[in-house]
């Protein structure tokens, strides 16, 4: 797939803590989430400082947690600013706690290589509605302090049918905050488990989240779904049939979750516990013959992206089909036919 020395860009979840319950995230009601979270002497560790000044970027985001909850985030950033004056530090939060002084001193150390992604759904009437348990109030003053402290940022405003109408209004309303604003249009209407198109989600709270009605912001995958699926008669034999493009391989990146597994990519980490699933069920547990043998905190770095796990999913995309071992989870993000995730952007 590639080699340690290749890579340039790593995504890193610090923790799987996060105060927020959206209906789309795979924490929300998942009783496989433990909280695990990395300290900053194992971070040390992982992330050593030669390994640091290879690097071109290092994002903190994750599939569980919120980067703003963790302990050591601020140590983490510092440790990375200091081996690589000039890498791209990149954080994705809810923004909805941490302290005045915490953002001004997250947006001293970014300086001018770095950028915070706030993830801000609607306004002060409807942000909670898929951004549940996050309050506005800390989310408008982090946006705020963040950036008058010179941070540099932008606002991923993910559209919905309850908060499609506001979209123009947060957008002149994040250029006063001095932030880049980004219409994001989620491709998670399609639902990999069931392998079918969906209409709605339901909150913890049992309120209706639908996507949205105007056609400028729908996801142009999702909406070529029922094409796609008349083409290839399942959207199971699309994944059998589709070539795989891998995006890891393109921007020679890993991911690191908060427990210290090693994946090529959030999406081979996030099928490891699927809160419709049992542990060791879903297909990627079959390329794993000792899960501590893609842990950091047990097996060093460089061993494990030029170990087995990483060459059996890549040895996987050449059979023919999932049920005979081909990653369903590569079918379905990187296969050239179908990109919803692309297309959120678009």
């Amino acid at each position: 797939m590639y080699n340690y020395s290749q890579i340039s860009h790593v995504h890193f979840e610090p923790t799987q803590r996060c105060q927020a319950a959206c209906p789309m995230c795979d924490r929300t009601n998942n009783s496989h989430i433990k909280n695990a979270e990395i300290s900053i002497n194992q971070f040390k560790q992982i992330i050593n400082s030669d390994f640091v000044k290879q690097l071109r970027s290092f994002l903190m985001c994750g599939n569980h947690g919120d980067p703003m909850i963790a302990k050591d985030t601020l140590e983490m950033y510092k440790w990375l600013r200091y081996n690589n004056e000039k890498l791209h530090l990149q954080m994705t939060t809810n923004g909805g706690g941490r302290s005045d002084d915490w953002w001004k001193s997250l947006a001293e150390i970014f300086g001018e290589h770095g950028k915070v992604s706030f993830s801000v759904d609607g306004l002060e009437d409807t942000n909670h509605l898929y951004r549940v348990n996050v309050d506005w109030k800390r989310v408008e003053n982090s946006m705020d302090v963040f950036t008058q402290a010179g941070g540099k940022g932008v606002w991923v405003f993910l559209i919905f049918e309850h908060n499609e109408h506001q979209v123009e209004e947060a957008e002149r309303m994040a250029k006063l905050f001095g932030l880049e604003f980004v219409r994001k249009k989620s491709g998670r209407w399609v639902q990999s488990y069931k392998n079918k198109k969906v209409d709605k989600k339901i909150t913890i709270k049992g309120k209706e989240i639908k996507p949205p009605t105007e056609p400028k912001h729908q996801n142009k995958s999702v909406n070529r779904y029922d094409k796609l699926i008349k083409s290839h008669g399942t959207f199971q034999e699309y994944l059998d049939k589709t070539k795989i493009k891998c995006k890891s391989i393109d921007t020679k990146e890993i991911y690191i979750s908060a427990e210290g597994l090693v994946t090529p990519c959030c999406w081979t980490a996030g099928n490891l516990y699927k809160v419709y699933e049992k542990i060791g069920q879903n297909q990627i547990w079959s390329y794993i013959d000792d899960v501590k043998n893609i842990n950091v905190l047990y097996k060093p770095l460089n061993e494990i992206i030029e170990g087995n796990f990483f060459k059996k999913i890549e040895q996987s995309w050449n059979l023919s089909s999932c049920t005979q071992g081909k990653s369903k989870v590569c079918a379905e993000k990187c296969g050239t036919g179908f990109d919803a995730f692309g297309d959120q952007w678009k």
